[in-house]
């Protein structure tokens, strides 16, 4: 059974991770990583992909991290149950905590749903990725959940008269 770190910062990359590999950074993640985490050149990270597993890299960069060299894997991939989270969209905060527990719950896909009586009218898909991102960098996970389009459901009213007092109470 792998160790776990849970002490060492985690970044998730969109590339290919293998041992000696360089994979550069972008710019918001050299941001958090030499200013936020106030970690320079020389240290050492986990970087996962949701691909490849969990691998220790090392910051590149003289003034600022610019880059990372993958060292060595830490844990081979997993796979999230095939569990789909459907809901409908809350508020832009709450809406944020849902997804980070739905995360955190091991989730695979996330599934907005638009009803009649949802009170937002939009979901932003991007916003929900980053979500999931920032929520498997903190909890451990190592596969990324995905997100699916927000259809809207509009069925049918109901052709039944439904009473809800007797006639006699009329």
């Amino acid at each position: 059974m792998p160790q776990l770190d849970f002490r060492k910062p985690r970044l998730f990359v969109d590339s290919a991770l293998a041992a000696g590999q360089t994979v550069a950074l972008e710019r918001s993640q050299s941001n958090y990583l030499g200013n936020v985490l106030r970690l320079s050149a020389g240290g050492t990270i986990l970087v996962f992909n949701g691909r490849d597993g969990e691998w220790q890299a090392a910051i590149l960069g003289r003034k600022r991290p610019d880059g990372l060299n993958i060292v060595a894997q830490t844990r081979p991939q997993d796979r999230l149950p095939d569990l789909a989270y459907v809901f409908a969209p809350l508020k832009h905060a709450r809406l944020d905590y849902m997804v980070q527990k739905a995360v955190e719950m091991g989730a695979s896909s996330l599934q907005p749903v638009l009803t009649r009586f949802t009170q937002v009218s939009r979901v932003n898909g991007e916003r929900m990725r980053a979500n999931v991102i920032e929520a498997a960098e903190q909890c451990g996970i190592l596969s990324i959940a995905g997100v699916a389009e927000t259809p809207r459901i509009r069925c049918k009213p109901c052709e039944a008269t439904v009473r809800l007092r007797p006639e006699s109470m009329s």
